[in-house]
């Protein structure tokens, strides 16, 4: 007797036999920190865990880029009234360092917390 279900046809009219049924399938289980096991989800807790890190990082990346374009244009307005002109350039490189900075920071951070 062959066992259908170990290799299928190459054509795409392979169907299980009726001999299959669902109860023979075991549900996925995650061990607790317990030491028991756990049917109650597919994902575990160190995958939702993942997922909000990443979430928090596109957030975090978002919302840099935007806060970024916004105050540099403010920042641009304050530095071209209270500067003088020949000093402009070097208080505006000092500011994108200071803002590039920080978002290497809070995004490495991020970084860490996910690997």
């Amino acid at each position: 007797m062959s066992d259908e279900r170990a290799t299928p046809p190459n054509d795409d009219s392979w169907t299980m036999s009726n001999d299959t049924h669902d109860s023979d399938r075991a549900e996925p289980t995650h061990l607790r920190s317990d030491g028991g096991q756990s049917t109650d989800s597919v994902f575990g807790s160190r995958d939702l865990r993942s997922v909000l890190n990443y979430l928090a990082l596109a957030g975090l990346v978002l919302f840099a880029l935007v806060s970024a374009v916004q105050l540099y244009a403010a920042v641009g307005g304050i530095i071209n009234e209270l500067i003088a002109r020949e000093y402009r350039v070097f208080f505006r490189a000092a500011f994108n360092l200071v803002v590039l900075l920080l978002c290497v920071g809070g995004i490495s951070l991020q970084l860490d917390r996910i690997t």
